[in-house]
């Protein structure tokens, strides 16, 4: 089976008007953090959020299109990547599911051009290895897998071995057993599949035979039925469909800037505020705020606030990404890896202006921008001038001159920023050591070599002066 998306993506593509990582114009700098990269270069993997806090990432494929089989865990203490058991089984476009007994199921996906047609697997986040569970019914890739609130899992379409699948199956992990559980109206890939408060399972869009739909159905799981849906307002595949705290659903992609949100209690769309940016194969991440981070296809990454149901701006990534993953850390960063490299970065605090030069005695208000928590509070990492600094940014330089203080602010969350203040001498110190160089007969005049070393010999006897001054503590 062939593992293209196919010429209707490439369409989306064209439609865009626009080429990867084009357009990057108008969105923030420094927002985001390079990180550790991977040890091998992956797309279309997954990752999942272990209860150490660390990030499994699992299989995907390599630019040839070849599955991988590796896997490693990152590292958010450390900021490092290291390999642990690999799969049994070369993966791609697989799902990997945190499951209520500690343990991560891997299911379907696919393998040297044909989709896997083999158990699942699970991993011991304990031992670092993997061991093989029950086999799906059908073997398929591209599909979703949920965790349902009983804590079974459920699998549903994506493409089979002799085409697109309307089956759905449940995984229950006391067993280690697959079971059939009804059939989609629509045989679909590229879909996604929202736990909506009630229990339930939204599943919208994808591609169907038919190309690419707005069709949305629901799965209950006290009976194992599917039933119809309110269709979302336009075609998307490709996309992301992400609940909110408020147990609405947030639809974004496809290849349009156009937003929607589902009523999962009046079971209607509506549109939304509408995205700076074109989406597609992107990442939507529901922060600790509430807001939902969108990253991939530019570097113009962009959050959504609920309330205001409006975009901004969520600052430039240092690369741009699709096929990759995004996981929220327990620090409320959100860490995005792979697609298609190996590099990764995470999201952090900005802290402005990050370098200032300031005489003995000036203050400055700092101030932080970032994507996590609100709850920020200062501190120094170096304080060589004797300064003071509140805890909400406020600084003043010290007595001491001709050195360098070094503040921090720390949010909620545990992300972290600083900004180095170089402090100058006071004037009276520069005049004094100026009169002491003209007087040692180092005159400072415009031009030639005796300006050169009157400046340098200034310098050094400034340097001596201070240091001076601060072993004798005046």
């Amino acid at each position: 089976m062939r593992h293209g998306i196919g010429l209707g993506l490439v369409l989306v593509l064209l439609s865009a008007g626009e080429a990867l990582g084009a357009g990057n114009q108008g969105c923030r700098e420094g927002l985001w953090v390079s990180t550790g990269s991977m040890t091998t270069a992956r797309r279309w993997h997954a990752a999942a959020l272990l209860s150490s806090g660390k990030v499994l990432v699992t299989g995907g494929v390599d630019s040839g299109e070849r599955a991988i089989a590796s896997a490693e865990l990152y590292d958010p203490a450390t900021g490092r990547w290291a390999p642990t058991g690999p799969m049994s089984i070369p993966r791609g476009y697989h799902t990997l599911t945190a499951l209520p007994t500690g343990k991560y199921l891997v299911a379907g996906g696919g393998s040297s051009g044909l989709t896997v047609s083999a158990p699942a697997e699970l991993y011991d986040a304990d031992t670092g290895q993997w061991s093989l569970t029950g086999a799906p019914h059908d073997a398929r890739e591209y599909h979703s897998a949920t965790l349902l609130s009983n804590g079974r899992v459920l699998v549903v379409g994506g493409l089979g071995e002799s085409g697109l699948l309307a089956s759905a199956e449940l995984y229950d992990p006391a067993t280690g057993q697959w079971e059939a559980t009804g059939t989609l109206a629509d045989a679909r890939r590229f879909h996604t599949a929202t736990l909506l408060p009630s229990g339930k399972v939204l599943i919208t869009g994808g591609l169907t035979n038919a190309g690419p739909a707005s069709s949305a159905e629901i799965y209950d799981p006290t009976d194992g039925t599917w039933a119809p849906a309110a269709p979302m307002l336009i075609p998307r595949y490709v996309h992301t469909a992400t609940l909110l705290s408020s147990g609405s659903v947030l639809a974004v992609g496809g290849g349009d800037t156009k937003a929607d949100i589902f009523d999962s209690r009046a079971g209607t769309w509506r549109p939304t505020g509408q995205l700076n940016e074109r989406r597609f194969l992107h990442t939507a991440t529901r922060l600790s705020s509430g807001e939902v981070l969108v990253v991939g296809q530019s570097i113009k990454a962009e959050r959504f606030d609920p309330d205001l149901e409006a975009w901004g701006d969520a600052g430039c990534t240092i690369e741009s990404r699709f096929e990759h993953t995004a996981t929220l850390l327990r620090s409320g960063a959100v860490l995005v890896a792979g697609g298609p490299g190996a590099t990764a970065e995470v999201t952090g605090l900005v802290v402005i202006p990050s370098d200032a030069t300031l005489a003995t005695g000036a203050s400055l208000t700092f101030t932080a921008r970032g994507l996590n928590g609100l709850d920020r509070a200062w501190s120094f990492v170096e304080n060589a001038s004797g300064g003071s600094l509140t805890t909400s940014g406020d600084y003043r330089a010290g007595p001491r001159g001709g050195v360098t203080d070094v503040i921090r602010v720390v949010d909620g969350f545990g992300s972290t920023g600083t900004a180095t203040i170089t402090v100058s001498p006071p004037a009276t110190a520069v005049a004094a050591a100026s009169a002491q160089a003209r007087a040692m007969g180092c005159a400072i005049t415009r031009g030639g070599d005796e300006s050169v070393r009157g400046a340098v010999l200034a310098l050094l006897l400034l340097t001596w002066r201070i240091r001076r001054n601060e072993v004798s503590g005046t």
